[in-house]
């Protein structure tokens, strides 16, 4: 069942219950209020009756007269009855009165009801003695003003359920309709078409809410199949140099006889572009291994000081002549990481601050935060353009001034995810010609 219809019916049948909760309390008012009303009728029955029986003779003529007549003025159906409250009650009576005599003080009364036949008794005192009057009748009017009342209600109910079921229809497929308009277009989004947004309903309620969020979905996931193709076609293209390479260098070789020294040549320039392959291939595994989401598998308390000391190692011996300033760390200063991507993101950091400076004078500092680790790598480098550094980290992707030199823009990349993957940050600022300052902060604990 839709969403609309079930809405409708909830209306529906949470307005059917207050409605026949309203049509019984009205029923059952408008019964008592007929029946109080009938009981004082027969209130004043009762004394009309003790004047006529008991007191008639007493009275003077005009108003005995006038009670005469007011007594064959009869309600309904009307009984009298004269009787002892001591004495046996007729069997009509009886259901009603017996036990119930007993102790009832002079002018108290009693009210009972035979089906839709209202009674009323009371006690009278006359000349020492006590005397039972009871009057019974039938309420027609207003059994009939009931009963009509009743056929009213009960007519009324399936056709007001109707138009109120009618009203929650429309009012439900009014406030859905942005919600179905919205469906309909989700169904034609395809890969082809990222670009096609949900409308955004001018109400800011829940349906707007929704549809922003899916909205900012699908700009993420337009954004990730264009990362992504522009992702394999950087790839491909940076693979494809290296194997056209080797291709053209193993045909030269075969295509004639030549002398030892042109084959080593060949061989020396083969075994280049294999290694610049090995290193992309490596560079694009690691990148897939920072990809995921979830926890580190081996994260660690790891003492700072060892990985500063294996990212020095590496990078003195890639470049020996590069004048690098290190810091001073305590050997008790710990980070909690794992040890392999981090020792990975210094390196990689270092490697372009000398890969990038021809004067390959870097400073590397590292400054303890309340709840973090700041570590940051400086140069004089090139720099990197202001429109530019927005793109820096993402895979593939190299600087316009920076593609003369050798590598495939997958560090930063990683080094980004790295610092994610650790709840981390990392900020680049640069300017071009001057260098470029690089900031990694790492949470001191996981």
């Amino acid at each position: 069942m839709k969403i609309r219809h079930r809405l409708a019916l909830l209306f529906t049948l949470s307005v059917a219950g207050v409605m026949l909760l309203l049509y019984f309390v009205i029923y059952y008012y408008s019964r008592d209020f007929h029946r109080s009303e009938f009981a004082d009728r027969l209130s004043a029955r009762v004394d009309l009756t003790e004047k006529f029986f008991l007191e008639e003779s007493r009275l003077p003529p005009d108003l005995a007269r006038q009670v005469r007549e007011q007594f064959l003025l009869k309600l309904s159906e009307e009984k009298e009855w004269l009787l002892s409250p001591d004495g046996p009650l007729p069997d009509s009576l009886a259901p009603f009165l017996a036990g119930q005599l007993e102790g009832l003080p002079i002018g108290g009364e009693i009210q009972f009801l035979d089906h839709h036949r209202q009674g009323l008794a009371r006690i009278y005192e006359l000349d020492g003695r006590h005397h039972l009057i009871v009057v019974t009748a039938v309420d027609e009017f207003g059994h009939t003003k009931l009963a009509n009342l009743q056929r009213i209600l009960l007519v009324s109910l399936p056709f007001s359920l109707l138009l109120v079921g009618l009203i929650g229809w429309l009012a439900t497929r009014r406030a859905l309709k942005p919600l179905e308009s919205n469906l309909t277009r989700a169904k034609e989004i395809t890969a082809s078409n990222l670009g096609t947004r949900l409308e955004l309903p001018p109400q800011r309620d829940e349906i707007h809410d929704f549809a922003s969020i899916i909205n900012d979905l699908l700009n993420r996931l337009e954004r990730a199949f264009e990362f992504q193709k522009k992702f394999i076609s950087n790839a491909s293209h940076e693979i494809r140099n290296p194997l056209t390479v080797i291709a053209g260098e193993a045909e030269i070789a075969l295509s004639a006889d030549r002398p030892a020294a042109d084959y080593r040549q060949s061989l020396v320039t083969i075994a280049s572009e294999a290694d610049r392959l090995h290193q992309l291939v490596n560079s694009l595994l690691s990148l897939a291994r920072t990809g995921g989401e979830g926890e580190l598998p081996d994260r660690e308390d790891a003492a700072i000081q060892p990985i500063l000391e294996e990212v020095r190692e590496v990078i003195e011996k890639k470049y020996p002549n590069a004048s690098i300033r290190w810091p001073e760390v305590s050997s008790d200063a710990q980070l909690s990481c794992n040890r392999i991507l981090m020792r990975s993101a210094l390196t990689n950091l270092v490697d372009n601050a000398c890969k990038y400076d021809p004067s390959q004078q870097v400073i590397v500092d590292i400054h303890q935060q309340p709840e973090h680790w700041q570590i940051t790598i400086r140069d004089h480098g090139i720099g990197i353009p202001a429109e530019e550094i927005s793109l820096i980290t993402e895979p593939m992707y190299r600087a316009t001034n920076s593609r003369s030199f050798p590598g495939q823009g997958l560090g930063l990349a990683m080094v980004d995810r790295i610092a994610h993957w650790h709840n981390g940050h990392l900020t680049i600022q640069s300017t071009p010609g001057l260098g470029t300052t690089v900031t990694l902060d790492i949470p001191r604990h996981g």
